[in-house]
């Protein structure tokens, strides 16, 4: 089982953008977010403003890269 943080941004009220670290720990998932906010000005700017909304999930089964396999998914028309 992993920890999931989920941080979600808010902006003009709404929740705009969500990201989610995963580790072992939630020590190890809190690096994941600090690697990030290091490298992504608006991640760190609403960070830093307090724009955010946290959630830690402890014993989550961590997903796999093949869960999301598409092969099978229609093809979504956007023209």
């Amino acid at each position: 089982m992993s920890v999931c943080l989920t941080v979600h941004i808010v902006d003009k009220g709404e929740i705009r953008v969500s990201h989610q670290f995963w580790g072992e720990t939630e020590g190890e998932a809190q690096q994941y977010l600090e690697h990030h906010k290091a490298s992504c000005s608006y991640f760190k700017s609403n960070y830093d403003e307090g724009n955010v909304i946290e959630e830690v999930d402890d014993e989550v089964e961590r997903p796999e890269p093949e869960d999301f396999d598409d092969e099978d998914d229609e093809e979504e028309d956007h023209g």
